[in-house]
């Protein structure tokens, strides 16, 4: 039984991918456990800790509290992120992704580890939702901001919805990275791996790469993170478009990046294993006749055309092709972004992006908060302006690194601020409505967060629920029941079923109570002679999904 916080403090969880839930056995526990305080928290005495659950049933997860408040007019839906924790404050047990509704209840928690861009798309053609994420390595030195890893898709069943995990190694990648300096089975990077409408799915990934640097004043024989660009066929994992960022050199020249040190050199730059990341492609976004890139070392959105040939480069600072107009009043510049995407585009005459603008990086921090930013851009007349910078006045967020700016219904707006654990919603007349953390400032981040529709994601694993028994001091047997991963659509209840006394078999208990679904975890009394029980979720009146029967 868990004990939330006081309103307006709700639980929350992790995650990272879809745990096939086995047969059960009781826990070994003389009471039940503390879903704020995990075994091992004592050994950060001296570190003040967010509190986080623990749960019965699945003793590996440990999702953490949200603290949350809403107003009436706030969109009702599920949060859908991957807390990562800040070694070594917290154990990479309590990094993963995480779908919650916002009463704080858990809905799915996937096994413990870095997961990125958790995030419900839907396959075009089938037209139906899967949730997607990135798994792998994410490196160390001087490229610790990527990773090497794989996508998977899972359908609504949670299993997978594809052949496999969407791959990429073509035999050309060098990793340069300390940590992951062996050949590695796949190279996507964790920054973007966005499904499109045309059946492929948008990924990054990184190549450390030898580069005359002496033009920026670094070596002859110097080496870059080469920012690279793939659009994979979702059904053969075949590559159908490939963009290199030092091959374009020439239209995005090196001196263009702020990726320096205080005294304007190069960060990097000398070997491989220490290569100049000069560029960092953190979004792309498909439109029509080609692709946008959010370029966040060179502050600036990039348009590349169908064949990647430059068409236009808009910079946050100084415009670049564009001119950044009413400036006096609402200004257009922007920096360190994340997650730009294409809101309304008309081919050739004008787009819409949106973006999460950092306005923060390693060397220029806590000067301008960070905003979601939305512009117009007159393709044709070359100018930017801003439609909206939204901010909270009375809680100015200064965030680094990661973040997302998403468009809802009612022309409301979701924020969240990557590094900085917070989401906030915002009404169309830029109110807050919604204000949300999942923990302290600098100990967890989640790089992209997404606020979804309830009936957005319906799931029904394909596992079955596990239950857990724990003898209390006072000898009172708790049954705890749950089924990671299945929406509050699917079941309601738990039906149990209990054999007693010294006749009782596993296989004929018969039906003894009913107790409603109370988050990611229910509990229920059960009778001192009971001998073996089993538990079905229900909706209604109705089964949906069977227990393996526990002895007692």
């Amino acid at each position: 039984m868990h004990a939330f916080l006081l309103t307006p403090i709700i639980s929350l969880l992790t995650a990272q991918s879809f745990v096939n839930a086995e047969d059960v056995h009781i826990a070994k526990r003389q009471s039940p456990p503390n879903p704020g305080v995990p075994e091992d928290f004592a050994s950060f005495a001296n570190v003040p800790l967010w509190p986080y659950q623990s749960f019965v049933t699945e003793p590996d997860f440990h999702p953490p509290v949200l603290q949350i408040s809403k107003q009436p007019s706030a969109t009702d839906g599920l949060l859908v992120f991957g807390p990562l924790p800040f070694l070594p404050v917290y154990p990479d047990r309590f990094a993963g992704g995480l779908i919650m509704d916002q009463l704080g209840h858990a809905i799915w928690h996937s096994a413990p580890g870095a997961l990125g861009n958790l995030e419900v798309q839907r396959l075009p053609g089938d037209n139906v939702s899967v949730l997607k994420y990135w798994t792998g390595g994410i490196g160390g030195n001087f490229i610790d901001a990527h990773g090497f890893g794989s996508v998977t898709v899972l359908s609504t069943a949670c299993n997978n919805a594809l052949n496999g995990p969407i791959t990429l190694n073509d035999g050309t990648f060098k990793s340069g990275d300390s940590m992951q300096n062996k050949p590695q089975p796949s190279y996507i990077d964790i920054h973007e791996n966005l499904i499109t409408d045309r059946g492929t799915i948008l990924v990054t990934a990184y190549n450390s790469t030898p580069f005359d640097l002496s033009s920026v004043g670094g070596p002859k024989d110097g080496w870059v993170l080469d920012s690279l660009i793939y659009e994979i066929d979702l059904k053969t994992n075949k590559t159908l478009f490939r963009w290199s960022s030092i091959e374009h050199v020439d239209a995005l020249p090196l001196n263009a990046s702020h990726q320096l040190n205080p005294d304007g050199s190069i960060i990097g730059g000398l070997n491989a294993t220490h290569p100049w990341d000069y560029f960092l492609t953190n979004a792309v976004e498909p439109v029509s006749d080609g692709y946008l890139l959010s370029v966040r070392h060179y502050w600036s959105v990039v348009k590349i055309d169908a064949k990647g040939g430059v068409s236009w480069t808009l910079n946050g600072k100084t415009g670049g092709d564009f001119k950044l107009v009413d400036q006096a009043t609402k200004p257009s510049t922007f920096s360190w972004q994340h997650d730009v995407r294409s809101v309304d585009e008309h081919r050739n005459k004008d787009i819409i992006i949106s973006m999460f603008n950092n306005n923060n990086g390693g060397l220029d921090n806590g000067t301008a908060p960070s905003t979601g930013l939305t512009l117009y851009l007159d393709l044709q007349k070359r100018t930017a302006r801003t439609i909206s910078a939204l901010q909270d006045p009375k809680d100015p967020i200064y965030a680094l690194s990661q973040g997302t700016f998403q468009s809802l219904a009612k022309k409301h707006s979701f924020v969240a601020y990557g590094q900085i654990p917070k989401f906030k919603e915002f009404d169309q007349k830029g109110n807050v409505v919604m204000d949300a953390r999942f923990g302290n400032d600098n100990q967890v981040s989640s790089y992209r967060s997404f606020l979804i529709a309830n009936n957005a994601w319906s799931a029904t694993p394909y596992w079955d629920p596990k239950i857990a028994a724990t003898r209390l001091q006072n000898g009172t047997m708790v049954l705890s029941m749950s089924w990671n991963g299945a929406t509050p659509d699917v079941y309601d209840s738990w039906r149990i079923y209990e054999s007693v006394g010294p006749s009782a078999t596993n296989t004929s208990a018969p039906y003894s109570q009913a107790v409603r679904r109370t988050g990611f975890e229910s509990n229920a009394t059960l009778a001192e002679s009971t001998k073996f029980v089993f538990v079905e979720a229900a909706k209604g009146k109705l089964p949906v999904r069977r227990s393996s029967s526990l002895a007692l």
